[in-house]
């Protein structure tokens, strides 16, 4: 996992940042693997649509898996540790995904949010002082601050994680 020192300054003063080649992901996370999570962790994960639109033109979220394959777990400590943030029991890892190309509505969140692309391309919009977009392919990260208006443009079929910390930073 790569970040510089500008970025790691960026993301410790709350700033949307965007790292191309966060990780090399050598796993290939597509939608047999996303089948595979929901059966063989149907009492962890719970998956919910976030449109009321016809069944393959839902956004899907599949919460609560960090534990669910090592690399989840392993992004997570890293930047855990790396932020020192202040541990609270909400903290975790989503997947998201989508079967064709979709938009999201815009939103906050209340917690600090690291979105990985595990496959597929979306654009984040973030919608701050100025209105940027963020291409984030398989291994790119953004980092986006809490209560950070934004929202995600699957250009393609997608599957992101988004890894939430409610706590405050401490490094």
């Amino acid at each position: 996992m790569l970040l510089n020192k500008e970025q790691i300054h960026s993301i410790q003063n709350k700033k949307t940042t965007y790292v191309k080649n966060f990780v090399s992901l050598e796993r290939e996370y597509d939608f047999n693997l996303i089948s595979n999570l929901l059966e063989e962790n149907t009492d962890k994960i719970f998956t919910r649509a976030l449109t009321d639109r016809e069944h393959l033109k839902h956004i899907y979220v599949l919460k609560n898996v960090i534990n669910t394959l090592k690399e989840f777990k392993f992004f997570f400590d890293f930047l855990f540790k790396l932020f020192k943030f202040k541990p609270n029991p909400k903290d975790d890892i989503d997947i998201y995904f989508s079967l064709i190309s979709q938009v999201g509505s815009p939103h906050k969140d209340m917690e600090n949010v690291f979105i990985i692309g595990l496959k597929g391309k979306t654009v984040y919009r973030v919608f701050e002082e100025d209105t940027n977009n963020y291409e984030i392919n398989k291994g790119d990260m953004i980092f986006i601050p809490s209560n950070v208006k934004h929202k995600a443009i699957g250009i393609t079929p997608r599957i992101i994680a988004s890894i939430g910390f409610y706590g405050e930073m401490n490094g």
